[in-house]
């Protein structure tokens, strides 16, 4: 059985310092067998994230891509993606490329519930650690009762917070056995959310530190 973080940012998203090296490390100590670097419409820790992949140790390269009508995770793809375009486009674009669509926190306070009927979508975000309050669970009943397959993922901003939330797949340690294994709905999670009050005095100091930059 492989754990796996599907959806970590680093360094090369606009609102993450995490290098892909602290990020695999913390994964490592956590028991993880792999995670998906998935930062802000950039692929550009996709060199470094190859190069941390080894030793049965997976490093999945990905994006999360700001549609038109919310955020989609792609797996498994290597070549940049545009943000803004309508949703089943960006799914045909990741798919283009060989690699998975991921309806990306969905039902999130702040997100567009739309987006899970914009586009047929080859897995659903289950469980992100930073969706609060009924997101998850509405995620969750909205995959079973479309029978699409579910994955978990940190959603880290922060390098301590890999590994919270995780896929487990009973498959190979290797890219393609992954994203196949996802497909066919060989999937489980597992993990938690990050605490309310911690949540929401994260968003205090973030809400504080825009105003200070102004």
């Amino acid at each position: 059985m492989l754990r796996l973080d599907l959806h970590v940012h680093t360094k090369y998203s606009y609102d993450c310092r995490c290098p892909v090296e602290r990020a695999v490390e913390i994964a490592k100590t956590k028991g993880l067998n792999g995670i998906a670097i998935t930062d802000h419409d950039s692929i550009s820790g996709h060199r470094a994230a190859k190069k941390m992949s080894k030793n049965g140790f997976v490093v999945l390269p990905g994006v999360e891509i700001s549609s038109a009508q919310g955020h989609i995770v792609g797996l498994g793809i290597e070549e940049s993606i545009p943000k803004g375009l309508p949703a089943a486009d960006t799914v045909e674009l990741i798919r283009e490329q060989g690699g998975i669509a991921i309806a990306a926190h969905p039902f999130a306070p702040g997100r567009r519930p739309e987006l899970v009927y914009k586009a047929k979508f080859d897995a659903i975000e289950g469980l992100n650690s930073r969706a609060i309050l009924l997101s998850n669970p509405l995620a969750q009943r909205f995959a079973q009762k479309n029978g699409l397959a579910m994955v978990a993922g940190s959603d880290a901003h922060r390098c301590d917070d890999v590994g919270m939330a995780y896929t487990i797949v009973d498959c190979e340690p290797n890219p393609d056995s992954i994203l196949e294994k996802i497909k066919e709905g060989g999937t489980s999670i597992a993990g938690r959310t990050i605490p309310l009050p911690s949540f929401m005095w994260r968003v205090l100091q973030k809400a504080l530190q825009r105003r200070d930059e102004r």
